[in-house]
């Protein structure tokens, strides 16, 4: 079998997950090629959809949140 990441056992969709600079992110839809999300402001979503990589560095650094 191919190496192959199970991104939706990683991340949770609706789930919230802090970033290193502080940054709250709700992933909104979680995928073998991305995660995508928005950050989170005051408890509430801003700005345009972020699209993650799963293997990138800011996706390996992502915390879960409650």
């Amino acid at each position: 079998m191919a190496n192959t990441i199970m991104i939706q056992h990683m991340f949770k969709k609706d789930g919230f997950y802090k970033a290193p600079d502080g940054k709250v992110y709700k992933i909104v839809v979680s995928e073998i090629w991305n995660l995508r999300a928005f950050e989170i402001q005051n408890g509430k979503m801003t700005g345009p959809m972020v699209k993650i990589h799963p293997e990138s560095d800011l996706a390996k650094s992502l915390v879960e949140v409650e």
